[in-house]
């Protein structure tokens, strides 16, 4: 049976990405739009069992997409929710009017999820069904497949015993009711000859024909001796030859499992080797360009975007770990100004005239010093979140490792800062559960 498909429509990557992961908990096929004008160009090309409709978005709003998805006839049908974080009487009331059936909170329940799916009909519940324990469940399908086999086999050689033994029996009825016709012609005949000359030797051929009926009654009776053994004979060949058929036939499928196991065994080391090479390159990747200027915060909001494009990446690749982020100090040449602040001393300057060589937040390794608000709010929603979280670290400058060689004291202070920008960076590290 095909999965049930969603729309999930929200101007924030981040709650579309978390809306998709509850989504998908519940076996449904998840497509994601950023703006109104985009899930409707979606909905023209595609057909959908569920719409979740953010309310607030730029350009055109929840409301008004709403308003057009239900003006259409082709997805007038289409049940939508908005997914918002507006309450109040008068805000369900304008949403249902225009045609929603209810109004969903962004920090929606996992029960709530589900009922509401359920009411819809996307969902069945499945409390007090029997679920697997553990892993051992794919085992233990495999050994009742192979009994379903072997008993399938059983009733197949039953059933062909079955026809031969009532065939044989209709066969020996046959024989039998055929030569007791004969016998009693015969008889009815010799009588009819007897009467009609009134041989005076009638008596003796009665005597005669009782003879040759007692002899023709030890025929039949060595007949269906024979029949029977006849019988018995074919049932113990065909026994026989089943039950060869039956141990050949297990002993193909126990080859074609087992290579059909190690095929599998071979298929998921390869997936696996070639997951850890796409998330190695990715980690290089992202860590070429995650350097930082002297005064703004480690984790900023080019790393926000970073980040979450990350996450979808490792999600499609099925990592499950953690993103670390470890926040490095760069060694940068400062002065200091008329009100006694740092700036960075002027690119033509010598290195060794400057006031200070170090960072502004060398003497704190405090995250909360190094976060900007965008992504404070990213590791609030995502700091804990499975199957891959977040992990922040503010190294010390003594900590903090360094990518490029600084110059010699008598660079300029232009030459010592460009290296300290390429040092003063944040370090991407995947770690594998």
């Amino acid at each position: 049976m095909s999965l049930r498909h969603a729309l999930v429509v929200d101007d924030s990557r981040s709650a579309r990405v978390a809306l998709k992961k509850l989504l998908e908990e519940h076996q449904l096929q998840v497509s994601l739009a950023s703006s109104g004008e985009e899930a409707l160009e979606f909905l023209a090309r595609e057909s959908v069992d569920v719409v979740f409709m953010d309310h607030t978005m730029p350009g055109m709003d929840g409301l008004e997409a709403v308003t057009a998805i239900k003006s259409n006839p082709e997805t007038a049908t289409i049940p939508v929710m908005m997914y918002t974080t507006r309450e109040g009487e008068v805000y369900v009331g304008q949403a249902r009017a225009l045609g929603a059936v209810g109004v969903m909170p962004k920090n929606v329940q996992p029960h709530q999820l589900f009922e509401m799916l359920a009411s819809l009909g996307l969902v069945k519940d499945r409390r007090g069904q029997p679920r697997a324990e553990d892993d051992n469940d794919d085992s233990i399908d495999q050994e009742l497949d192979r009994q379903a086999m072997g008993i399938s086999l059983q009733n197949v050689v039953s059933r062909i015993l079955e026809d031969q033994h009532m065939t044989l029996r209709s066969d020996i009825l046959r024989s039998q009711r055929t030569f007791a016709k004969q016998v009693a012609k015969e008889i009815v005949l010799e009588q009819a000859r007897a009467e009609e000359h009134d041989d005076p030797n009638v008596d003796r051929g009665r005597s005669r024909l009782g003879s040759v009926f007692s002899a023709m009654v030890i025929v039949v009776m060595a007949v269906l001796v024979f029949l029977t053994w006849q019988f018995k004979s074919q049932r113990d060949v065909a026994l026989a030859e089943l039950d060869n058929r039956v141990q050949t036939q297990t002993a193909i499928q126990d080859t074609a499992l087992d290579d059909l196991q190690a095929a599998v065994q071979l298929t998921e080391a390869s997936v696996d080797t070639m997951r850890a090479t796409a998330i190695s390159a990715l980690s290089w990747s992202l860590n070429r360009e995650t350097h930082t200027a002297w005064n703004e915060p480690a984790f900023n909001e080019q790393l926000v975007d970073t980040t979450v494009e990350l996450m979808g990446y490792l999600d499609e690749l099925g990592f499950a770990g953690a993103i670390s982020l470890a926040s490095h100090l760069g060694q940068f040449c400062l002065v200091t100004d008329q009100q006694g602040q740092y700036q960075l001393a002027p690119a033509e300057m010598s290195a060794l005239d400057c006031d200070h060589i170090g960072h502004p937040l060398e003497s704190s390794t405090r995250v909360s010093d190094r976060l900007s608000v965008s992504f404070a709010r990213l590791y609030q929603d995502y700091g804990e979140s499975e199957p891959v979280n977040l992990e922040l670290d503010a190294l010390s400058a003594s900590e903090s490792l360094d990518v490029v060689a600084y110059p010699s004291s008598s660079a300029s202070a232009g030459e010592w800062n460009h290296a300290a920008r390429l040092n003063n960076r944040v370090e991407i590290r995947l770690r594998a559960d």
